[in-house]
């Protein structure tokens, strides 16, 4: 598994979808979820099974 920080989530997923992944590569990738923890993220099953999360920090979820 890999964990990828960024500062612009919305940016990345709409990138990762215009890539058509999932049709030429046979990738999943998942939804924009938010954690209760904090954090904004999506998921990416590459071609060879590695999970990749892409997070970016909520800053509208008070911190524990």
């Amino acid at each position: 598994m890999m964990h990828l920080h960024v500062s612009d989530l919305n940016a990345w997923f709409q990138h990762l979808l215009a890539l058509e992944l999932e049709h030429d590569f046979s990738c999943k990738l998942t939804e924009i979820t938010t954690q209760p923890w904090g954090m904004r993220e999506f998921c990416l099953y590459d071609p060879s099974g590695v999970l990749w999360r892409v997070a970016q920090n909520n800053d509208d979820v008070q911190q524990c």
